[in-house]
Protein backbone atom coordinates (compact mmCIF):
# COMPACT_ATOMS: atom_id res chain seq x y z
CA UNK A 1 0.00 0.00 0.00
CA UNK A 2 1.56 3.15 -1.12
CA UNK A 3 2.75 5.55 2.36
CA UNK A 4 0.49 8.27 1.32
CA UNK A 5 -2.64 6.74 1.67
CA UNK A 6 -4.40 9.72 0.10
CA UNK A 7 -2.42 9.41 -3.10
CA UNK A 8 -2.44 7.13 -5.91
CA UNK A 9 -0.64 7.68 -8.88
CA UNK A 10 1.10 10.56 -7.90
CA UNK A 11 -2.20 12.74 -7.21
CA UNK A 12 -5.40 13.00 -4.88
CA UNK A 13 -6.90 9.40 -4.62
CA UNK A 14 -10.69 10.52 -5.51
CA UNK A 15 -12.02 7.34 -3.47
CA UNK A 16 -11.35 9.38 -0.23
CA UNK A 17 -14.60 11.89 -2.17
CA UNK A 18 -16.35 8.63 -2.60
CA UNK A 19 -16.12 7.68 0.93
CA UNK A 20 -17.12 10.64 2.05
CA UNK A 21 -20.43 10.32 -0.59
CA UNK A 22 -21.10 7.35 1.17
CA UNK A 23 -20.66 8.42 4.87
CA UNK A 24 -23.24 11.54 3.53
CA UNK A 25 -25.86 8.64 2.33
CA UNK A 26 -25.82 6.49 5.57
CA UNK A 27 -26.03 10.39 7.20
CA UNK A 28 -28.85 11.66 5.61
CA UNK A 29 -30.98 8.28 3.98
CA UNK A 30 -30.36 5.36 6.44
CA UNK A 31 -30.86 7.65 9.59
CA UNK A 32 -34.23 8.80 7.80
CA UNK A 33 -35.37 5.65 6.75
CA UNK A 34 -34.07 3.37 9.71
CA UNK A 35 -33.27 5.66 12.74
CA UNK A 36 -36.26 8.06 12.67
CA UNK A 37 -39.08 6.06 11.89
CA UNK A 38 -39.80 5.24 16.02
CA UNK A 39 -40.91 8.52 16.56
CA UNK A 40 -43.80 8.55 14.34
CA UNK A 41 -45.78 5.36 16.04
CA UNK A 42 -47.25 7.27 19.03
CA UNK A 43 -48.63 10.07 17.11
CA UNK A 44 -49.78 8.11 14.07
CA UNK A 45 -51.64 5.44 15.77
CA UNK A 46 -53.28 7.65 18.32
CA UNK A 47 -54.88 10.30 15.33
CA UNK A 48 -55.85 7.23 13.33
CA UNK A 49 -56.94 5.05 15.69
CA UNK A 50 -54.68 2.38 15.10
CA UNK A 51 -52.93 -0.21 17.03
CA UNK A 52 -49.11 -0.22 16.91
CA UNK A 53 -49.63 -4.13 15.33
CA UNK A 54 -51.67 -2.56 12.11
CA UNK A 55 -49.01 0.40 11.98
CA UNK A 56 -45.80 -1.59 11.81
CA UNK A 57 -47.51 -3.67 8.65
CA UNK A 58 -45.77 -0.30 7.14
CA UNK A 59 -42.53 -1.41 7.59
CA UNK A 60 -43.57 -4.98 6.80
CA UNK A 61 -44.87 -3.96 3.35
CA UNK A 62 -41.88 -1.43 2.95
CA UNK A 63 -39.66 -4.77 3.68
CA UNK A 64 -41.39 -6.53 1.48
CA UNK A 65 -40.51 -4.32 -1.60
CA UNK A 66 -36.86 -3.81 -0.28
CA UNK A 67 -36.57 -7.24 -0.28
CA UNK A 68 -37.69 -7.74 -3.63
CA UNK A 69 -35.66 -4.64 -4.96
CA UNK A 70 -32.58 -6.21 -3.14
CA UNK A 71 -33.05 -9.07 -5.30
CA UNK A 72 -32.22 -7.22 -8.73
CA UNK A 73 -30.90 -3.78 -7.53
CA UNK A 74 -27.41 -5.55 -7.31
CA UNK A 75 -27.44 -5.79 -10.76
CA UNK A 76 -28.79 -2.71 -11.78
CA UNK A 77 -25.82 -1.04 -10.26
CA UNK A 78 -23.85 -2.92 -12.41
CA UNK A 79 -25.48 -1.71 -15.81
CA UNK A 80 -26.14 1.75 -14.61
CA UNK A 81 -23.99 4.29 -13.61
CA UNK A 82 -24.04 4.24 -9.58
CA UNK A 83 -24.50 7.97 -9.65
CA UNK A 84 -27.69 7.60 -11.40
CA UNK A 85 -29.11 4.49 -9.95
CA UNK A 86 -28.37 6.18 -6.29
CA UNK A 87 -30.48 9.45 -7.83
CA UNK A 88 -33.12 7.44 -8.94
CA UNK A 89 -33.67 5.77 -6.06
CA UNK A 90 -33.56 8.38 -3.21
CA UNK A 91 -35.85 10.67 -5.29
CA UNK A 92 -38.80 8.17 -5.32
CA UNK A 93 -38.21 7.61 -1.46
CA UNK A 94 -38.45 12.00 -1.07
CA UNK A 95 -41.88 11.66 -3.40
CA UNK A 96 -43.16 8.75 -1.02
CA UNK A 97 -42.82 10.95 2.07
CA UNK A 98 -44.55 13.63 0.13
CA UNK A 99 -47.65 11.46 -0.34
CA UNK A 100 -47.48 9.86 2.73
CA UNK A 101 -47.74 13.89 4.63
CA UNK A 102 -51.34 13.93 3.31
CA UNK A 103 -52.17 10.23 4.21
CA UNK A 104 -55.57 10.35 6.00
CA UNK A 105 -56.09 6.49 6.36
CA UNK A 106 -53.58 3.26 7.13
CA UNK A 107 -54.23 1.77 3.51
CA UNK A 108 -52.89 4.91 1.97
CA UNK A 109 -50.05 4.58 3.94
CA UNK A 110 -49.56 1.20 3.17
CA UNK A 111 -49.35 2.40 -0.67
CA UNK A 112 -46.48 4.65 -0.25
CA UNK A 113 -44.45 2.79 2.17
CA UNK A 114 -44.78 0.00 -0.50
CA UNK A 115 -43.67 1.88 -3.50
CA UNK A 116 -40.81 2.96 -1.39
CA UNK A 117 -39.55 -0.10 -0.37
CA UNK A 118 -38.08 -0.19 -3.91
CA UNK A 119 -35.78 3.21 -3.76
CA UNK A 120 -34.69 2.27 0.14
CA UNK A 121 -33.08 -0.90 -1.96
CA UNK A 122 -30.91 1.04 -3.74
CA UNK A 123 -30.39 4.03 -1.65
CA UNK A 124 -28.57 3.18 1.90
CA UNK A 125 -26.56 0.00 2.50
CA UNK A 126 -25.82 -1.47 -1.13
CA UNK A 127 -24.49 1.54 -2.82
CA UNK A 128 -22.12 2.46 0.46
CA UNK A 129 -21.03 -1.15 0.13
CA UNK A 130 -20.29 -1.23 -3.47
CA UNK A 131 -18.12 2.13 -3.30
CA UNK A 132 -16.30 1.03 -0.85
CA UNK A 133 -15.54 -2.31 -2.47
CA UNK A 134 -15.04 -0.73 -6.04
CA UNK A 135 -12.43 1.68 -4.43
CA UNK A 136 -10.42 -0.16 -1.73
CA UNK A 137 -8.23 -2.83 -1.87
CA UNK A 138 -8.60 -5.74 0.70
CA UNK A 139 -5.73 -3.99 3.21
CA UNK A 140 -8.05 -1.16 4.29
CA UNK A 141 -11.14 -2.19 2.79
CA UNK A 142 -12.37 -3.03 6.68
CA UNK A 143 -11.56 0.27 7.74
CA UNK A 144 -12.49 2.24 4.61
CA UNK A 145 -16.26 0.59 5.37
CA UNK A 146 -16.38 1.42 8.94
CA UNK A 147 -15.75 5.46 8.14
CA UNK A 148 -18.32 5.00 5.53
CA UNK A 149 -21.06 3.52 7.62
CA UNK A 150 -20.42 5.76 10.77
CA UNK A 151 -22.40 8.11 8.94
CA UNK A 152 -25.54 6.77 10.38
CA UNK A 153 -24.46 6.92 13.87
CA UNK A 154 -23.14 11.36 13.23
CA UNK A 155 -26.74 11.74 11.08
CA UNK A 156 -28.60 10.18 14.30
CA UNK A 157 -27.17 12.83 16.56
CA UNK A 158 -28.42 15.64 14.27
CA UNK A 159 -32.19 14.24 12.82
CA UNK A 160 -33.69 12.10 15.35
CA UNK A 161 -33.77 15.04 17.87
CA UNK A 162 -34.83 17.76 15.00
CA UNK A 163 -37.28 15.45 13.96
CA UNK A 164 -39.04 14.82 16.88
CA UNK A 165 -39.33 18.57 17.98
CA UNK A 166 -40.81 19.17 15.03
CA UNK A 167 -43.40 16.27 14.55
CA UNK A 168 -44.23 17.29 18.75
CA UNK A 169 -44.46 20.89 17.56
CA UNK A 170 -46.17 20.61 13.82
CA UNK A 171 -47.50 17.44 13.67
CA UNK A 172 -46.45 13.98 12.14
CA UNK A 173 -47.35 15.64 8.52
CA UNK A 174 -45.46 17.96 8.50
CA UNK A 175 -42.33 15.22 9.83
CA UNK A 176 -42.95 13.68 6.91
CA UNK A 177 -42.63 16.51 4.68
CA UNK A 178 -39.46 17.22 6.00
CA UNK A 179 -38.11 13.60 6.23
CA UNK A 180 -38.61 14.65 2.38
CA UNK A 181 -36.93 17.36 1.85
CA UNK A 182 -33.63 16.24 4.07
CA UNK A 183 -33.44 13.16 2.15
CA UNK A 184 -33.27 15.30 -1.00
CA UNK A 185 -30.23 16.84 -0.06
CA UNK A 186 -28.72 13.08 -1.31
CA UNK A 187 -30.08 14.24 -5.09
CA UNK A 188 -27.23 16.71 -5.99
CA UNK A 189 -24.23 14.89 -3.51
CA UNK A 190 -24.82 12.08 -5.88
CA UNK A 191 -25.29 13.90 -9.11
CA UNK A 192 -22.37 16.10 -8.95
CA UNK A 193 -19.53 13.45 -7.00
CA UNK A 194 -20.28 10.29 -7.59
CA UNK A 195 -18.04 8.52 -10.10
CA UNK A 196 -18.40 4.25 -10.47
CA UNK A 197 -14.60 3.19 -10.59
CA UNK A 198 -11.30 4.37 -10.15
CA UNK A 199 -10.63 3.48 -13.97
CA UNK A 200 -12.94 6.36 -14.67
CA UNK A 201 -10.48 8.33 -12.96
CA UNK A 202 -7.48 6.96 -14.58
CA UNK A 203 -6.15 5.51 -11.52
CA UNK A 204 -4.54 2.37 -12.26
CA UNK A 205 -4.40 0.91 -8.55
CA UNK A 206 -6.53 1.67 -5.49
CA UNK A 207 -5.37 2.24 -1.68
CA UNK A 208 -5.42 -0.84 0.40
CA UNK A 209 -4.31 -3.33 -3.16
CA UNK A 210 -1.00 -4.82 -2.39
CA UNK A 211 2.21 -3.55 -3.36
CA UNK A 212 3.99 -5.24 -6.67
CA UNK A 213 6.53 -6.74 -3.92
CA UNK A 214 3.44 -8.15 -2.35
CA UNK A 215 2.03 -9.06 -5.23
CA UNK A 216 5.47 -11.02 -6.71
CA UNK A 217 5.90 -12.50 -3.05
CA UNK A 218 1.80 -13.85 -3.29
CA UNK A 219 2.81 -15.89 -6.86
CA UNK A 220 1.93 -12.93 -8.85
CA UNK A 221 -1.24 -12.57 -8.08
CA UNK A 222 -3.20 -9.60 -9.84
CA UNK A 223 -5.04 -6.79 -7.78
CA UNK A 224 -8.07 -7.40 -9.88
CA UNK A 225 -11.31 -8.50 -8.37
CA UNK A 226 -11.09 -12.55 -7.52
CA UNK A 227 -13.49 -14.89 -6.03
CA UNK A 228 -16.38 -17.06 -6.81
CA UNK A 229 -19.74 -16.62 -8.39
CA UNK A 230 -22.60 -15.74 -6.42
CA UNK A 231 -24.33 -18.97 -7.90
CA UNK A 232 -21.65 -20.69 -6.49
CA UNK A 233 -21.87 -19.10 -2.97
CA UNK A 234 -25.37 -19.81 -2.85
CA UNK A 235 -24.35 -23.86 -3.28
CA UNK A 236 -21.77 -23.54 0.24
CA UNK A 237 -23.24 -23.67 3.98
CA UNK A 238 -20.95 -21.18 4.74
CA UNK A 239 -23.15 -18.65 2.97
CA UNK A 240 -26.67 -20.13 4.45
CA UNK A 241 -24.75 -19.40 8.15
CA UNK A 242 -23.90 -15.69 7.24
CA UNK A 243 -27.36 -15.07 5.67
CA UNK A 244 -29.27 -16.50 8.58
CA UNK A 245 -27.04 -14.60 10.86
CA UNK A 246 -27.71 -11.46 9.04
CA UNK A 247 -31.35 -11.99 9.01
CA UNK A 248 -31.83 -12.55 12.48
CA UNK A 249 -29.63 -9.84 13.45
CA UNK A 250 -32.13 -7.45 11.85
CA UNK A 251 -35.10 -8.94 13.45
CA UNK A 252 -33.58 -7.41 16.93
CA UNK A 253 -32.10 -4.37 14.89
CA UNK A 254 -35.13 -3.33 13.10
CA UNK A 255 -37.42 -3.82 16.65
CA UNK A 256 -35.06 -1.74 18.26
CA UNK A 257 -35.06 1.21 15.53
CA UNK A 258 -38.82 0.81 15.25
CA UNK A 259 -39.92 0.78 18.64
CA UNK A 260 -37.37 2.00 20.75
CA UNK A 261 -38.63 5.59 21.52
CA UNK A 262 -42.31 4.15 21.72
CA UNK A 263 -41.02 1.88 24.67
CA UNK A 264 -39.07 4.42 26.37
CA UNK A 265 -41.63 6.57 26.00
CA UNK A 266 -43.98 4.14 27.77
CA UNK A 267 -41.68 3.89 30.70
CA UNK A 268 -40.80 7.42 31.39
CA UNK A 269 -43.91 9.14 30.06
CA UNK A 270 -41.24 11.32 28.39
CA UNK A 271 -40.82 11.49 24.88
CA UNK A 272 -37.81 14.23 24.74
CA UNK A 273 -36.07 11.61 27.36
CA UNK A 274 -36.88 8.43 25.34
CA UNK A 275 -35.51 10.31 21.84
CA UNK A 276 -32.59 11.44 23.41
CA UNK A 277 -31.83 8.29 24.84
CA UNK A 278 -32.11 6.98 21.54
CA UNK A 279 -30.17 9.17 19.38
CA UNK A 280 -27.35 9.37 21.97
CA UNK A 281 -26.97 5.51 21.61
CA UNK A 282 -26.97 5.53 17.70
CA UNK A 283 -24.73 8.87 18.26
CA UNK A 284 -22.05 6.35 19.26
CA UNK A 285 -22.60 4.34 15.87
CA UNK A 286 -19.91 7.75 14.88
CA UNK A 287 -17.14 5.99 16.79
CA UNK A 288 -18.46 2.15 17.02
CA UNK A 289 -18.74 1.66 13.47
CA UNK A 290 -14.68 2.78 13.02
CA UNK A 291 -14.19 0.59 15.89
CA UNK A 292 -16.06 -2.46 14.54
CA UNK A 293 -14.50 -2.31 11.16
CA UNK A 294 -10.81 -1.68 12.15
CA UNK A 295 -10.58 -3.88 14.85
CA UNK A 296 -12.17 -6.19 12.08
CA UNK A 297 -8.92 -5.85 10.00
CA UNK A 298 -6.39 -6.28 13.06
CA UNK A 299 -7.91 -9.22 14.41
CA UNK A 300 -10.14 -10.46 10.86
CA UNK A 301 -13.69 -10.07 10.12
CA UNK A 302 -14.35 -14.14 11.32
CA UNK A 303 -13.19 -13.23 14.70
CA UNK A 304 -15.54 -9.76 14.95
CA UNK A 305 -18.04 -11.16 13.48
CA UNK A 306 -18.24 -13.86 16.40
CA UNK A 307 -17.59 -11.57 19.15
CA UNK A 308 -19.94 -8.29 18.18
CA UNK A 309 -23.42 -10.03 18.34
CA UNK A 310 -22.81 -10.05 22.28
CA UNK A 311 -22.65 -6.97 22.54
CA UNK A 312 -25.77 -6.75 21.08
CA UNK A 313 -27.22 -9.09 23.08
CA UNK A 314 -26.42 -7.01 25.83
CA UNK A 315 -28.39 -3.82 24.36
CA UNK A 316 -31.57 -6.09 25.00
CA UNK A 317 -30.96 -6.87 27.98
CA UNK A 318 -30.29 -3.31 29.47
CA UNK A 319 -33.46 -2.84 27.73
CA UNK A 320 -35.73 -4.71 29.17
CA UNK A 321 -34.14 -4.12 32.37
CA UNK A 322 -34.80 -0.26 32.25
CA UNK A 323 -38.81 -0.84 32.62
CA UNK A 324 -37.93 -1.14 36.40
CA UNK A 325 -34.64 1.16 36.62
CA UNK A 326 -33.61 3.40 33.84
CA UNK A 327 -30.24 3.85 34.80
CA UNK A 328 -30.15 0.65 32.84
CA UNK A 329 -30.59 3.12 29.84
CA UNK A 330 -26.45 3.68 30.50
CA UNK A 331 -26.03 0.41 29.49
CA UNK A 332 -27.69 -0.13 26.03
CA UNK A 333 -25.68 3.30 25.19
CA UNK A 334 -22.46 1.53 25.84
CA UNK A 335 -23.13 -1.56 24.39
CA UNK A 336 -25.00 -0.37 21.16
CA UNK A 337 -21.43 1.16 20.45
CA UNK A 338 -20.01 -2.09 19.33
CA UNK A 339 -23.33 -4.15 18.96
CA UNK A 340 -25.45 -1.76 16.81
CA UNK A 341 -22.81 -1.51 14.05
CA UNK A 342 -23.24 -4.87 13.59
CA UNK A 343 -25.56 -4.86 10.58
CA UNK A 344 -23.85 -2.28 8.51
CA UNK A 345 -20.40 -3.34 9.29
CA UNK A 346 -20.41 -7.09 9.19
CA UNK A 347 -22.06 -8.67 6.39
CA UNK A 348 -20.28 -6.86 3.56
CA UNK A 349 -17.02 -7.56 5.07
CA UNK A 350 -17.39 -11.25 5.33
CA UNK A 351 -18.77 -11.29 2.31
CA UNK A 352 -15.79 -10.04 0.59
CA UNK A 353 -13.67 -12.11 3.16
CA UNK A 354 -15.53 -15.31 2.72
CA UNK A 355 -16.46 -15.24 -0.92
CA UNK A 356 -14.37 -12.47 -2.65
CA UNK A 357 -15.45 -9.80 -4.57
CA UNK A 358 -15.38 -10.85 -7.90
CA UNK A 359 -19.09 -10.69 -8.01
CA UNK A 360 -19.49 -8.41 -4.93
CA UNK A 361 -22.44 -6.10 -5.70
CA UNK A 362 -24.92 -9.00 -6.69
CA UNK A 363 -24.21 -10.89 -3.38
CA UNK A 364 -24.09 -7.91 -1.54
CA UNK A 365 -27.76 -7.46 -2.58
CA UNK A 366 -28.75 -11.28 -1.60
CA UNK A 367 -27.69 -10.16 1.76
CA UNK A 368 -29.17 -7.26 2.31
CA UNK A 369 -32.11 -9.61 1.35
CA UNK A 370 -31.02 -11.35 4.55
CA UNK A 371 -32.08 -7.89 6.77
CA UNK A 372 -35.27 -6.94 4.36
CA UNK A 373 -36.53 -10.48 5.83
CA UNK A 374 -35.34 -9.91 9.24
CA UNK A 375 -37.11 -6.22 9.13
CA UNK A 376 -40.21 -7.73 8.41
CA UNK A 377 -40.07 -10.01 11.31
CA UNK A 378 -38.41 -8.03 13.97
CA UNK A 379 -40.85 -4.75 14.44
CA UNK A 380 -43.79 -6.79 13.60
CA UNK A 381 -42.80 -9.37 16.32
CA UNK A 382 -42.24 -6.72 18.97
CA UNK A 383 -45.25 -4.88 18.41
CA UNK A 384 -47.79 -8.43 18.82
CA UNK A 385 -46.10 -8.94 22.24
CA UNK A 386 -46.63 -5.07 23.23
CA UNK A 387 -50.05 -5.39 22.48
CA UNK A 388 -50.45 -8.25 24.01
CA UNK A 389 -48.90 -8.00 26.92
CA UNK A 390 -48.53 -3.90 27.33
CA UNK A 391 -44.96 -4.35 27.37
CA UNK A 392 -41.80 -4.66 25.26
CA UNK A 393 -40.02 -6.59 27.95
CA UNK A 394 -40.84 -10.16 26.66
CA UNK A 395 -39.44 -9.23 23.10
CA UNK A 396 -36.50 -7.58 24.03
CA UNK A 397 -35.28 -10.92 26.26
CA UNK A 398 -36.10 -13.18 23.34
CA UNK A 399 -33.94 -11.00 20.85
CA UNK A 400 -30.68 -11.15 23.28
CA UNK A 401 -31.32 -14.85 22.87
CA UNK A 402 -31.44 -14.62 19.23
CA UNK A 403 -27.97 -12.52 19.40
CA UNK A 404 -26.34 -15.22 21.18
CA UNK A 405 -27.14 -17.90 18.32
CA UNK A 406 -26.17 -15.02 15.87
CA UNK A 407 -22.70 -15.13 17.38
CA UNK A 408 -22.88 -19.01 16.68
CA UNK A 409 -24.22 -18.60 13.13
CA UNK A 410 -20.70 -16.25 12.40
CA UNK A 411 -18.57 -18.09 13.78
CA UNK A 412 -19.51 -20.99 11.64
CA UNK A 413 -19.42 -19.06 8.44
CA UNK A 414 -16.17 -18.61 9.23
CA UNK A 415 -14.94 -22.13 9.22
CA UNK A 416 -17.92 -24.20 6.78
CA UNK A 417 -17.15 -25.14 3.68
CA UNK A 418 -13.41 -24.24 3.68
CA UNK A 419 -12.47 -26.79 0.94
CA UNK A 420 -15.31 -26.30 -1.39
CA UNK A 421 -15.00 -22.79 -2.29
CA UNK A 422 -11.00 -23.44 -2.76
CA UNK A 423 -12.23 -26.12 -5.28
CA UNK A 424 -14.14 -23.32 -6.79
CA UNK A 425 -11.07 -21.44 -7.28
CA UNK A 426 -10.99 -19.16 -4.46
CA UNK A 427 -9.05 -19.10 -0.95
CA UNK A 428 -11.51 -17.31 1.59
CA UNK A 429 -9.16 -14.62 3.48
Amino acid sequence: MNKNIFKVDGRFYYGWVMLFCGFMMMFICFVIKSNCSSLFYTPICEELGVSRTAFTQTNTLMTVCMLIGSSFMGKLFKKLQVKWAVVACVALCSLCYVGMSFCNSLWQLYIFFAIQGFGWAGATNLPVGIMVSNWFGPKVKGTAMSIGMLGSGAGALVWVNLMRSIIDNSGWRTGYLAMAGINAIMIPIAIILVVSYPSDKGYSTRVGDPSPEEVAAAGGVATEKTGITGKQALKTSRWWFQWLAAMITMIGASAMTSQCVAYLTDVTGDSAQAALVYSTALGTLVVGKFVLGAVSDVIHIKRASAIAPLFYAGVFVCLALCATNMGFSKGVIACYFIGGAIPSVIPALLTVSNFGDKEFPVMNGWMNMAGNVGQIIGPTAAAMIFDITGTYRMAWIAFAFLMVVVSILYFLSGRASQKQIEEMGYTPR
